[in-house]
């Protein structure tokens, strides 16, 4: 991070330590912050018009969201980060969001939208379907159409290895539904729902200023259902496997499997939660794993033009990675 983007200057740029990278991000978003006065931002801003308060409140949550990935690693310091965060403002309705508004027609529509002109195999799958089943969770029929060959919702098994997916046809599964193909879907950058989950999980963290955390939980849920147009967010949390109060596990897995479920076209963000909360949602790959050992990837690998272009770099880097080159090596703050 350190020795990037110097061009020539360095063509063999050093790997600074993952607790180095938060250390920076930290200090990065709030020097940020220091200089928003809540003036006019620059013209063309296409998140949120130059409105620099809204800039703040994003900024804010995200240093929120950057304080609780590394709460169990460095508690002191993801409090002190966390509680300046919320003390600052951070997004709390979906009119905060911050989203990149793609719009309806190429070559500005989502890339989602675009894809899905020459291919039609992003399917449902049968892990996300179950949970949402079991749940009877309402934006199942938002995320997903039922599938054309018997009108169930149905999840294509995952991680099959291509010959062995080819066998299942497309009309058996359950195919996105129209919101998420539709050219205007805005690329989700933050939103209201994972900042309550995050303000849920720093009220249970003794984090000043985070309120209540049911209060939090609720408001996390519901942010997910105005957002997608779904009804029912009431009667799903008075269930008992959702409602606060009584869902099973501990207040982590709790708030993480409702948060992984409102991170839906999330998908790194809702990886690195599922890594740092552990819920026990995902599965292994129902045909193995393409490397490792088998079990869901906990980090992706360094490329290969990085080992090959950055040798040296890239071996002294493995020691700071403190663990191999491997999809199963644990990330600095992922340590449960």
């Amino acid at each position: 991070m350190a020795d990037a983007l110097t061009g020539t200057d360095n063509l063999s740029p050093g790997y600074d330590s993952q607790q180095a990278v938060y250390g920076k991000l930290v200090s990065m978003l709030q020097g940020a912050t220091a200089q928003m006065n809540g003036g006019a931002g620059p013209n063309g801003d296409q998140v949120y018009g130059g409105d620099m308060a809204a800039w703040e409140t994003f900024a804010n949550s995200l240093l929120l969201r950057v304080a609780m990935r590394m709460s169990d690693v460095d508690a002191a310091g993801a409090k002190s980060a966390g509680e300046a965060a919320i003390a600052g403002g951070v997004i709390g309705t979906n009119a905060e969001n911050a989203v990149f508004p793609y719009i309806d027609a190429a070559p500005n529509n989502n890339p989602v939208n675009e894809a899905n002109k020459t291919r039609n195999d992003f399917a449902a799958s049968n892990t996300m379907i179950g949970f949402l089943t079991a749940l009877n969770d309402p934006r199942m029929s938002i995320y997903y159409n039922a599938s054309a060959a018997d009108g169930l919702y149905v999840g294509e098994v995952y991680g099959l290895d291509e010959t062995n997916a080819a066998l299942t046809p497309d009309a058996v599964v359950s195919q996105p539904g129209a919101s998420v193909l539709a050219g205007d879907f805005p690329g989700i950058f933050m939103d209201a729902a994972q900042v309550s989950f995050l303000l849920a999980e720093a009220a249970e963290r003794g984090w000043a200023g985070a309120g209540d955390a049911e209060a939090n939980y609720n408001a996390g849920v519901t942010s997910s259902f105005e957002f997608w147009g779904a009804d029912g967010a009431a009667d799903y949390l008075l269930q008992a496997d959702v409602a606060y109060g009584s869902a099973a596990g501990t207040f982590s897995e709790r708030i993480g499997r409702q948060k992984w479920t409102a991170l839906y076209m999330q998908g790194q963000e809702a990886w690195a939660e599922y890594r740092r909360m552990d819920f026990g949602v995902l599965l292994p790959c129902a045909d193995g794993s393409l490397d490792g050992d088998g079990g869901v990837p906990s980090r992706m690998k360094y490329p290969l033009d990085e080992q090959t272009l950055n040798g040296a770099s890239y071996a002294a880097g493995l020691v700071t990675l403190g663990g191999a080159d491997a999809l199963e090596t644990k990330l600095w703050w992922d340590v449960n």
